[in-house]
């Protein structure tokens, strides 16, 4: 892959994924100048945070060889009508959005998907994060593929049907896993518990992917076939209707991979 430089990149948007990724672009050293976005105070407070110009004016994006749509799904399409017939190379980083939501604009579009959960109050390291680089034409991918590798070690090309595939998988290990962690909070939180007592197990958990298989390192009662605990658990949460469902939703579903011969009533 070339190295290609840009002379002049501007994002749209002002929410997490804009500031994380503001961030690391200043950081690399690439010439980020200008945020747009639609709501005012947003936009000038992630102007700031970043030491770069607000904009509110999308004719003002002409100097710009690069535009990055760093906007939620429902507003890629409305915003690359704004930008029909731009010459500037525009990105959006969606994961599900195809491409072809920006071909209003012309062939000189892509995709510059960073494959990470984002919230504006936790910093992040993007020299680790994967980001999925994708256009028709081989010239602008290379060119993100080029400006992606000046943040990260792991650039993938991946086109629509593959970033899709990868956004379902990773809404099941970060969105629902989350969910699952909300649920445990609360439920020590109601029986006057320190949610504290589950952050170490967490962590520990969440690291062990990087050398154990997940299908190796299940542990707990169903990966067992401890029905004793299984049915204590589930006789201490039977006022909770969705907690008790959640739990023998997933305990089947280990019990069937691990324990075929086991089955928990209803």
């Amino acid at each position: 892959m070339f190295d290609k430089s840009f002379s002049k990149i501007a994002i749209i948007g002002a929410g997490n994924v804009a500031t994380h990724l503001g961030l690391a672009l200043l950081k690399a050293g690439q010439p980020l100048h200008c945020i747009y976005n639609r709501g005012e105070e947003k936009g000038r407070e992630l102007s700031s945070l970043l030491g770069i110009q607000y904009i509110n004016d999308l004719t003002l994006l002409d100097q710009y060889d690069l535009i990055i749509l760093a906007i939620s799904d429902d507003a890629i399409e409305p915003i690359a009508n704004l930008l029909k017939g731009h010459s500037a190379l525009v990105v959006h980083t969606s994961g599900t959005i195809p491409l072809s939501t920006l071909a209003v604009i012309g062939t000189n579009i892509g995709v510059f998907y960073p494959l990470q959960t984002f919230s504006k109050q936790h910093a992040v390291d993007f020299s680790n994060i994967p980001i999925c680089v994708y256009s028709t034409d081989e010239n602008y991918y290379q060119q993100l593929y080029s400006l992606a590798g000046k943040l990260t070690n792991s650039v993938h090309v991946i086109n629509d049907d593959q970033r899709r595939k990868i956004h379902i998988a990773a809404v099941l290990v970060n969105n629902f896993s989350n969910y699952l962690y909300t649920r445990a909070f609360d439920f020590l939180t109601e029986n006057h518990l320190p949610v504290e007592l589950l952050k170490p197990l967490i962590v520990e958990t969440a690291l062990k992917v990087n050398n154990i298989p997940p299908f190796e390192a299940q542990t707990g009662p169903a990966k067992r076939g401890d029905m004793e605990t299984i049915t204590k658990h589930l006789e201490l949460i039977r006022n909770d209707n969705e907690l008790s469902e959640l739990y023998k939703m997933i305990t089947r579903r280990i019990l069937s991979i691990y324990q075929p011969g086991i089955t928990i009533k209803s």
